[in-house]
């Protein structure tokens, strides 16, 4: 399967053939005929190896994972390309190879989550009580705040992993792969703020419960069901309705964050998801968000959180947590195991 794990390594890396080419010293068309099934010379692999940093016995192995295209969820804005999402999609797929080859290694640790049945019907109420089922999953209380969701997520059997920072224009996307026996998996954007990285975690495990058997066919529609999801894990509507006192300023906001962990835009969605303010009102909080400058940078800091299941996974498997050495006995580049253990 060299083609195959040749064009996962030049996607990986957001490489284009030509780019590929440039660095192996060969032409753009040789390295098509080998990503379409002719066979590279062992010299070949070595320099595609060398360039992409991944090992040469990596090339040598079977299919990868099968992740079709369209399978993986993403939280991304509106100008992300798709060499982006190929990107990401390349990541967590060969998380999702690790993860398979070290099944034996993670049976101890259970799937606790469960996605919402096929033909189930699902609306705001709904979604606010699987909210409050998965915090009891989580265990977590029914109006608390979540102090670590990285870690609480992971005790519940979902591998959280990083992706570049390079990528700006995604903030998360998740899968299941093989379900109901594979691992869920979650990929976060890395170098964002800690109240992003919680609220697309919670976002993520929104759309693995809700849409996993479900399905999303129409995105919008889906979308607003994991933001809603994501608002009531992190703020339940009975702890709303104790913080958030009416009229609802960005001071008021600012302090339900710091408790809460949840970012000032996010909560201000949330007011409005629970009518605690009109649609007017919402437009208004939004203006001062922006004229403070706050649509990039909020007040109040919510410390990023590092996930460690996979990590322990790797290392219970590997003998080893160092990533010098995991960059040998996995075959994947440095920046790829960073973004996996780290």
């Amino acid at each position: 399967m060299e083609g195959e794990r040749v064009h996962h390594a030049r996607t990986y890396h957001g490489w284009s053939q030509g780019d590929l080419a440039t660095m192996v010293g060969k032409s753009q068309p040789a390295i098509s005929a080998i990503e379409k099934g002719k066979p590279a010379s062992a010299e070949m692999i070595a320099a595609i190896a060398e360039a992409t940093q991944f090992a040469p016995w990596f090339f040598e192995r079977g299919r990868l994972p099968d992740l079709p295209a369209g399978s993986l969820r993403y939280r991304k804005r509106a100008a992300a390309r798709v060499r982006d999402d190929e990107r990401i999609r390349a990541h967590v797929r060969q998380t999702v190879e690790i993860m398979d080859d070290m099944r034996e290694v993670a049976h101890s640790l259970p799937i606790r989550i469960r996605p919402v049945p096929r033909d189930e019907q699902v609306g705001d109420d709904d979604i606010e009580e699987l909210a409050l089922r998965c915090r009891e999953i989580l265990g977590v209380g029914p109006l608390d705040p979540i102090p670590n969701l990285t870690r609480a997520v992971e005790r519940a059997g979902v591998a959280v992993i990083g992706s570049s920072q390079e990528i700006l224009t995604h903030e998360g996307a998740s899968y299941w792969p093989d379900f109901p026996t594979g691992r869920p998996i979650v990929c976060l954007s890395r170098g964002r703020p800690g109240d992003k990285h919680r609220f697309s975690l919670a976002h993520e495990l929104g759309h693995l419960l809700l849409h996993q058997l479900r399905g999303t066919e129409d995105l919008q529609k889906g979308e607003a069901e994991a933001f809603r999801f994501a608002g009531a894990l992190l703020l339940p509507r009975g702890a709303a309705y104790e913080v958030v006192q009416p009229p609802v300023t960005l001071q008021e906001l600012a302090m339900v964050k710091a408790r809460f962990g949840i970012s000032i835009r996010a909560l201000v969605r949330r007011c409005l998801d629970l009518e605690m303010i009109t649609p007017t009102r919402r437009t208004s909080l939004e203006k001062q968000i922006s004229a403070r400058g706050w649509t990039k940078v909020e007040p109040v800091k919510v410390d990023v959180e590092r996930p460690g299941l996979v990590r322990q996974i790797v290392a219970r498997a590997t003998g080893t947590d160092n990533p010098a050495k995991l960059h040998l006995a996995l075959g994947l580049p440095p920046i790829a195991i960073r973004d996996m253990v780290a």
